[in-house]
């Protein structure tokens, strides 16, 4: 009778459907179910010998835990492979969890081995991300900047048709005070002199105007 046919051990391959990470943890698992076969067998020669040597602390410690390797072994291919195999794998993880704080307490070895299938049984639970092939995306277009707000010209012509019109009245008082200055002029008809506008006669010959 080999060890998968046994009523303890679960086989050794499981699906072929299960997740990278499922399928190692159930191989890592299937080595702390040895790991527990193996240490329970150890551990009840030594505890027993102990105890006949009246090694009484060692002896009690070494036979409880051998006894503690069979109840993990007996309950492993019911509580872990098979949930496993059916993709229940979050009872099969908590039972690992447990088994395994059992297994380091009383033996270590196999506890380690039922840790280790734990942790890596828990990257099924990650959410798994593919990345995208070439091409299967767009990307988006780049940006458009704003429109620009409109901006009317500076008025610079402004300033140079005001300054005209303010030497304008400026000219005009000037070329008043300077005709106030030069009286009107005429010229007389007969003798060709000129003479202020405001003499009715020339002053050179008499002629009125």
């Amino acid at each position: 009778m080999t060890l998968a046919n046994s009523s303890f051990f679960a086989d050794s391959r499981g699906p072929p459907w299960l997740p990278a990470s499922a399928s190692d943890a159930r191989k890592i698992a299937y080595w702390g179910q040895l790991m527990c076969f193996v240490f329970m067998i150890v551990y009840l020669i030594l505890g027993i010998i102990l105890l006949i040597t009246r090694d009484l602390g060692s002896g009690i410690y070494l036979v409880v835990s051998g006894f503690v390797d069979f109840i993990i072994l007996a309950l492993m291919k019911s509580t872990v492979f098979e949930h496993m195999d059916q993709g229940r794998f979050n009872e099969a993880s908590d039972h690992l969890l447990a088994l395994g704080v059992l297994g380091i307490i009383f033996g270590v070895i196999p506890g380690i081995f039922l840790i280790t299938a734990f942790a890596r049984l828990q990257e099924v639970f990650q959410p798994q991300y593919q990345p995208y092939a070439p091409g299967t995306y767009q990307e988006g277009k780049p940006p458009e900047a704003p429109p620009t707000a409109y901006a009317p010209p500076p008025e610079q012509a402004a300033p140079q048709q005001q300054a005209p019109q303010q030497a304008a009245p400026q000219e005009q008082a000037a070329a008043a005070q300077q005709k106030s200055k030069h009286p009107e002029m005429v010229k007389c008809k007969k003798c060709g002199v000129q003479y202020p506008a405001f003499m009715r006669t020339c002053p050179n010959c008499g002629e009125e105007r």
